[in-house]
């Protein structure tokens, strides 16, 4: 398909995607211009830049100022940085580094965006005709959650991820095609590379094409088999190559699970090499057979070499930080809790709705065709049930079984048009009507199940460009060290140049469990050493903040959280008085410690 082609069918999609994220905008008060991005990775995305740009060490991403005094190392990898880095210096000459940046930072999703939107079309040209990939294009700029991935204000590197994975997506349909382009398969390691570097979320795109590939050998041998080797070999000298620039030569071999390491790039070895000594044998079972045996082996090693490797990155997650902060982060909640139906089932409705139209449409075309498009049906089968599986454990994977619901119904939607096609009321009725009910119908049955099971409403997180122009305003003599929710603490980190304690990131267990140990207190000898431990200037509380909930407890002694709400502070917290409009939200304490000490800073 040519690029002009493609960015005809686009050009319609594209203008209501745009219009919806300018719409959202306008609902939600134009807060882009206000200076404010969405949620706390958006603030720390920035930040890192920031330091990258002003001098920071490119091996070394360690915020300084956070879990302060001894600071937080991120898992986060380069690539996206880089593309924010490019688009602030681009625009530094005309508005200087740190507004173009931060305007770079806010339009970069919708603009990614527009990017998927063309990929995709591309991606599913094998498996739809023309008006087809139209309705396609229609249909995907009206699914939310994708649309949130890549909202205004929003640089995060989660949408990146479904681009590629619909990039490798369009990969895997054609790899798995009687006739393809010889290099085709070291391109398809490209994108392949890139999400991997990004996160290890990218490695559903990778499992994509090689199930695609394994599947096409298994059934037909011959030339899948070199397809396979030429997508292994490039991978495996794509990832080596981003480890070689992600880390200094010292940490090369560093093994790591919440990002790009040896491990990984071991594994893809591993099957690599399996697969240049495969031989192409002529039997189907032997066949599947050997495929097994690959896969097994791989896994056998990695077992035997870093058993921890199948128990996952947050295995070694502190009991604390587990249970008052992991557990309740949304990003990495299921979609769907039994226990919280009420809350939790108008969302699932909404986000995977798409799934109950798209599974049976998906077993209905799998037996209707033969070949490679049962073949590539069938993948899109099996990996539309597990995105489904992963969505349903944590809610950052919901994004993935969207994507893979799109093709089959869209071809559900052209079956109701050619069934009900030609003139009549009736006739159009029952078109625009399937179109709606596809299109919406989701989004309308999560919004009636809210409806109908409504659900007290809460306060949203409390505001901080305020409270932090009065902290960088009235505290500009020296940084001061705040003790902070964990949610606020990128914002903070961004808006002041003081230093915080907490941040919502598994790497910065000791911040979290401080944080948490703090707030909770019952008595005032642990509180009042890790004041003295962490050099603690200011304690800062949103009462109306969600979080705070995770700090209170309904029996017992009150938590020191509790004591703050209700200004009863102990002796060694001195109330500061706040504008009328920050004492709505914030309580802001002064600490009684030993005197400043300027050396660390010099930590």
């Amino acid at each position: 398909m040519r690029l002009r082609e493609l960015l005809l069918l686009a050009f319609v999609p594209a203008i209501l995607l745009v219009g919806g994220h300018v719409l959202l905008q306008f609902l939600a008060d134009w807060f882009v211009l206000e200076g404010r991005l969405i949620g706390p990775d958006a603030y720390m995305r920035v930040l890192r830049v920031q330091d990258l740009a002003y001098g920071g060490d490119w091996y070394e991403p360690v915020s300084a100022r956070s879990n302060a005094p001894y600071g937080e190392a991120l898992h986060w990898s380069r690539p996206l940085d880089l593309l924010l880095l490019l688009g602030g210096v681009l625009g530094a000459p005309f508005l200087g580094f740190d507004v173009a940046l931060f305007a770079w930072a806010a339009i970069i999703g919708p603009v990614l965006h527009i990017g998927a939107l063309i990929v995709l079309l591309w991606a599913c040209r094998p498996l739809l005709n023309r008006k087809g990939l139209m309705l396609l294009g229609l249909l995907f700029a009206v699914q939310f959650f994708i649309s949130f991935q890549f909202a205004v204000g929003r640089p995060d590197h989660h949408g990146l991820n479904i681009l590629l994975f619909i990039w490798q997506m369009g990969f895997a349909f054609r790899l798995s095609a009687v006739k393809c382009p010889k290099n085709l398969p070291l391109w398809a390691a490209l994108p392949a590379t890139i999400g991997l570097w990004i996160s290890l979320e990218g490695a559903v795109g990778a499992a994509m094409i090689l199930t695609a590939l394994s599947a096409a050998w298994i059934v037909h041998g011959g030339v899948y088999l070199r397809r396979m080797r030429l997508f292994l070999v490039g991978l495996g000298v794509g990832l080596i190559s981003v480890l070689v620039v992600e880390r200094p030569p010292s940490d090369l071999l560093t093994v790591e699970f919440d990002r790009l390491s040896v491990v990984h790039i071991a594994l893809f070895a591993i099957l690599a090499l399996a697969a240049l000594l495969m031989p192409n044998v002529k039997r189907k079972q032997l066949r599947l057979g050997l495929a097994a045996a690959s896969a097994g082996l791989a896994l056998a090693v990695l077992g035997l070499w870093v058993p921890d490797f199948f128990s996952g990155p947050m295995a070694a997650m502190d009991p604390l930080v587990y249970e008052v902060w992991f557990r309740n982060n949304a990003e990495v909640s299921p979609v769907l809790k039994l226990d919280d139906l009420r809350r939790t089932g108008p969302k699932a409705v909404a986000h995977l709705g798409l799934v109950l139209y798209a599974v049976p449409m998906l077993v209905v075309l799998f037996f209707h065709f033969q070949g490679v498009r049962r073949r590539n049906w069938g993948i899109l089968t099996v990996f539309l049930c597990a995105g489904t599986a992963l969505a349903l454990r944590e809610a950052r994977w919901m994004g993935y079984p969207q994507i893979l619901c799109l093709p089959p119904s869209i071809v559900l939607l052209q079956v109701f048009f050619a069934r009900f096609g030609g003139p009549g009321l009736g006739r159009a009725a029952v078109r625009v009507a399937a179109a709606i009910v596809l299109a919406a119908g989701p989004l309308i049955g999560g919004g009636l199940l809210r409806h109908a099971l409504p659900v007290p409403k809460r306060d949203k997180a409390c505001e901080l460009a305020e409270m932090a122009l009065f902290l960088a305003v009235n505290y500009e003599d020296r940084p001061q060290t705040v003790l902070n929710f964990i949610y606020s603490g990128p914002e903070l980190l961004y808006r002041t140049l003081h230093f915080v304690i907490a941040t919502p990131y598994h790497r910065n267990t000791g911040g979290i469990v401080d944080t948490i140990k703090f707030l909770r207190a019952t008595n005032e000898l642990e509180p009042k050493a890790l004041i003295e431990e962490r050099e603690i200037d200011l304690v800062l509380i949103c009462p109306s903040d969600p979080e705070a909930d995770n700090y209170r407890q309904a029996d017992g002694p009150p938590t020191l959280l509790m004591r703050l709400e209700t200004d009863q502070p102990p002796a060694w917290l001195t109330p500061v008085p706040l504008p009328i409009q920050l004492q709505r939200k914030f309580k802001l304490y002064q600490t009684q410690r030993e005197p400043f000490d300027p050396a660390r800073f010099e930590r």
